[in-house]
């Protein structure tokens, strides 16, 4: 049965998950270097594709 609290629950269970989530060094700048290239991916692909139709 809807309690109301559906929001309350899900921003609940998030915060405890992102507590809980502990990347080590190594991880932590492995994940920071992909995320750049993903970055600059991005932005070369939506100059390639300007004026496409």
């Amino acid at each position: 049965m809807y309690t109301g609290k559906l929001i309350d629950d899900l921003i609940a269970t998030v915060e405890r998950t992102e507590t809980s989530f502990h990347l080590d060094p190594e991880q932590e700048s492995k994940l920071a270097y992909w995320y750049a290239v993903a970055q600059s991916e991005v932005t070369n692909l939506n100059y390639e594709l300007a004026g496409v139709a």
